[in-house]
């Protein structure tokens, strides 16, 4: 299969600015506003994001036969030639969809406040709504299962196991997780420091009970040319694929059935949290959420622990 070309649209590097009276073109648009995400210091990710949402909408319109023009595009082709026609043409899931419109939201306010276009025709567009998926977390019996499956005896099997215990008694992202250096680990002070979406970084409460399997594992993985914790077998750090990987076969282990993603670590860890009397605020800063939309989902489904209160007050049960 032929390479895709890294470069997103033509010229970009040898954009001119319009002269009075001109026009600007949607590329040259598109390359300045993505510009501007790197003097904001913006991650590559992030900026990988939009380029590949910018391609979408691009691939949406030209299907269709419409050119895009920022004279000429307006809020009703956004509706029905990107959003309609990705519903209908590409399958794509609301979800999808409302995290393109993030991007072409940021992209005319960018506009508008720069004094390319008059009007912000993506400011008055609606979020689909969205379905709202059950949290599936890990029950105590699980947790021991995986953490038995850990072989303590083998390198991997320590790290393994301290790569779990991390996710589960802090609630990191695998990518926190994977990201997390040597130097982050601020043993006096009982905190880890995370570096979390969008560049920021965060502490979070490092326990006792956390101590002992990275003290472990890392007197297992000895002094390394990289600063970064959790390495392979080959002693070079970790991709968030390998990490899933492993969490797949210490499932198949442990006899969990459930889907053994790294996230359903973070939501068991906010469930137990929660149980044990903690309270939404400093979960939230935990957990590094930038809202309170799934603090409160977390708070709604585990605050009163459902299946017990169930299990007390069925009406079955109570017949």
């Amino acid at each position: 299969m032929k390479r895709r070309k890294n470069e997103l649209f033509p010229g970009e590097h040898t954009f001119v600015f319009p002269k009075d009276g001109e026009t600007l073109s949607f590329d040259d648009a598109v390359n300045l506003f993505l510009k501007e995400q790197v003097i904001k210091n913006r991650t590559p990710r992030t900026i990988e994001w939009h380029i590949e949402n910018f391609h979408v909408l691009k691939k949406a319109f030209h299907e269709q036969g419409i050119p895009l023009d920022l004279k000429t595009i307006t809020t009703n082709q956004l509706k029905h030639n990107f959003i309609l026609y990705s519903i209908k043409t590409f399958k794509n899931q609301p979800t999808t969809i409302n995290n393109r419109l993030k991007t072409f939201k940021a992209f005319w306010k960018f506009l508008l406040q720069e004094g390319y276009v008059d009007t912000d025709i993506a400011a008055v567009l609606d979020k689909l709504k969205e379905k709202q998926k059950v949290i599936i977390s890990l029950d105590n019996d699980e947790i021991e299962a995986f953490f038995k499956a850990c072989d303590k005896k083998t390198f991997t099997g320590l790290r393994d196991l301290a790569i779990l215990k991390t996710l589960l008694d802090t609630g990191a992202r695998v990518s926190e997780v994977r990201k997390l250096r040597v130097q982050d680990i601020y043993w006096r002070d009982d905190l880890l420091c995370l570096d979390g979406k969008g560049s920021k970084e965060r502490f979070v409460p490092l326990g006792d009970e956390l101590k002992k399997p990275l003290r472990e594992y890392l007197n297992a993985r000895g002094k390394l040319p990289t600063d970064v914790v959790f390495v392979s077998i080959d002693n070079e750090p970790m991709a968030n694929r390998t990490i899933q990987g492993r969490l797949e076969t210490l499932a198949k282990k442990a006899g969990v059935k459930k889907k053994s993603s790294p996230h359903i670590w973070r939501h068991t860890f906010a469930k137990l949290y929660i149980l044990n009397g903690g309270d939404p605020f400093t979960l939230k800063k935990i957990l590094g959420h930038a809202d309170w939309g799934m603090v409160h989902r977390y708070v709604d489904m585990f605050s009163t622990d459902i299946k017990k209160q169930h299990q007390r007050f069925s009406p079955l049960k109570n017949l």
